[in-house]
């Protein structure tokens, strides 16, 4: 007689970027809903950071998301340890400098690029295989705002996350019979307090001589729900989108506290 209590494996997501910032809050959500979670950063604290957010439930690797061959090897370190990947979240990204577009060298736009755009690139070209033998393969890409409502001095980042968003749209469809059941979405979020945000905060308060706080107050304005947003409001959307809306692809979901409506 077969148990109704039997166990049910838990779904594997891969997770770029995961050492900090909303990659690091996407991962604790997950690892909490009873995922295993490889987290990948540049950053060489990310094995500490996984042991310390999900022991043997997490893994976490050191690796380069502008590298077609660290994806790769992610991959296979991945389904070594766990046997399945069910979910790719791609986060990993890089802020860019803070000049006007066309004054930006173009070594440093193809480095925003390589990071945000090729990231997002490589990564599925690595993981597409081991999603099509999951029963409920999920992409989420980690949008921005920016992509939707340019910012001067943001414009490596904006134009990188725009065409992030485009990509995501044509593998919603290309991917869709190659994978059966597959949803590809994005999440963007809008002004998180991020490390990543905090830096432009200090750098806009050092350009204009006013004060980090005041800089932190003037963005709030701009928000209807009248603060800044958190890693874990953007968690509560990626876990959606990676847990049911089945019928759910090729879309967007705005995390932004209403500022696109005002």
């Amino acid at each position: 007689m077969t148990s109704r209590t039997a166990a049910v494996t838990p779904r594997t997501a891969l997770v770029t970027g995961a050492a900090r910032g909303i990659g690091h809050d996407v991962a604790r959500r997950l690892l909490a809903e009873g995922w295993r979670v490889v987290l990948t950063d540049v950053h060489a604290d990310v094995a500490r950071v996984a042991d310390a957010l999900g022991g043997e439930r997490a893994l976490g690797l050191v690796a380069d998301a502008a590298s077609p061959a660290d994806a790769a090897a992610v991959v296979d370190a991945a389904l070594g340890a766990f046997g399945r990947i069910d979910a790719f979240v791609a986060n990993a990204a890089v802020g860019g400098p803070e000049t006007p577009l066309l004054d930006t060298p173009d070594a440093e736009i193809q480095h925003v690029l390589d990071v945000n755009f090729f990231g997002v690139l490589h990564g599925v070209r690595a993981v597409r295989s081991a999603l099509a033998r999951s029963d409920r393969p999920r992409i989420v890409v980690i949008g921005s705002l920016f992509a939707q409502q340019p910012t001067p001095g943001a414009g490596a980042y904006s134009a990188a996350k725009a065409a992030v968003g485009s990509l995501m749209r044509t593998l919603s469809v290309e991917l869709a019979e190659e994978v059966p059941g597959l949803t590809v979405n994005a999440v963007a979020p809008g002004y998180v307090m991020t490390e990543m945000h905090r830096d432009e905060l200090r750098s806009r308060a050092r350009r204009t001589g006013r004060t980090f706080d005041e800089e932190r107050a003037r963005v709030v304005a701009q928000v209807p729900l009248g603060r800044h947003g958190t890693g874990a409001d953007v968690a509560d959307a990626v876990h959606h989108l990676l847990s049911g809306a089945a019928y759910v692809t090729g879309q967007t979901v705005n995390v932004n506290g209403g500022v696109l409506t005002s």
